[in-house]
């Protein structure tokens, strides 16, 4: 049977930590996801942003990782990144890590999806190790972005090893069905963003109703509801897939202010799914 947690990401706070998890905290949700920058800001003191985030209500659900594994030129420095990144997980006792690809320079070439495919196993390999579970993540604008490099890169390792980090809002700017994506890759889903995608909002400039330097450009994303993304449908595979794990709500820049966007979000959570934030979702 499927079960859905509710985890939040950090991102639409920026650099903001405290307001962000004192917000997070506040709606009642169980984790929290953040990026692995926080290896760096908590070097030696896991126990430190472990106990910020117990008193709140938190667990950790996953870090967010990868960068530029299929760069010859950076990729031993990526992934020296995520060995570290996997062993603060497993000092925390988190078990998820999103692997998001580098940035996209054209076409991806052949040579660019196997070195990434080799790096992207190797970090995984590692994980594993920890117990911990790597999932690739599609992204726009990265060299895993369309429908085909996402077929490209299964193809090209173990899904044994490898699983997916599905983010549906990522792929519908690219201009494809996430709820396609996650049928076919159902059995090695193994972590979720929940996120929508508004075309409306897809313009070369934002039109932001405050100012937000510390949060990234992305501005096309929007709350849960308000966008094109099928998010029950994509639910609905999660449930016939027998999905057990977290479901995180993520949003990139706030059009308003991160807490008044997590309102939004948390209500469609609670009144349009039913959720209960804090605990266990079928």
């Amino acid at each position: 049977m499927a079960v859905f947690r509710c985890s939040c990401h950090q991102i639409t706070w920026g650099d903001n930590l405290v307001e962000a998890i004192d917000d997070i905290g506040s709606f009642g949700y169980a984790g929290t996801e953040t990026f692995g920058t926080v290896v760096t800001q908590f070097a030696g003191r896991a126990h430190d942003f472990q106990a910020m985030l117990q008193a709140r209500g938190l667990r950790l659900s996953a870090l967010y990782g990868g960068g530029p594994l299929h760069d010859p030129a950076q990729q031993a420095e990526a992934i020296a990144n995520n060995l570290a990144i996997i062993n603060f997980l497993h000092e925390m006792g988190s078990d998820r890590l999103v692997l998001g690809p580098g940035r996209r320079d054209g076409t991806p070439s052949a040579e660019d999806m196997a070195r990434f495919a080799s790096g992207v196993t190797e970090v995984a390999a590692a994980a594993r190790d920890k117990g911990i579970v790597a999932g690739m993540h599609p992204h726009w604008n990265t060299v895993i972005e369309q429908r085909d490099e996402i077929t490209r890169f299964f193809d090209a390792v173990d899904t044994d090893l490898v699983k997916l980090a599905l983010d549906p809002a990522h792929i519908a700017k690219a201009g494809d069905d996430p709820v396609e994506v996650a049928s076919c890759y159902r059995d090695i889903l193994t972590y979720m963003h929940i996120k929508d995608y508004v075309p409306e909002l897809d313009v070369e400039t934002p039109d932001v109703a405050s100012a937000q330097d510390h949060a990234p450009r992305i501005a096309f994303f929007g709350e849960l509801g308000t966008g094109v993304v099928d998010l029950p449908a994509l639910l609905d595979v999660a449930r016939e897939a027998g999905y057990d794990g977290w479901l995180t709500v993520e949003l990139d820049r706030s059009q308003t202010t991160p807490r008044q966007s997590l309102e939004v979000n948390s209500r469609y959570l609670t009144e349009r799914l039913g959720f209960d934030l804090g605990g266990e979702n079928a």
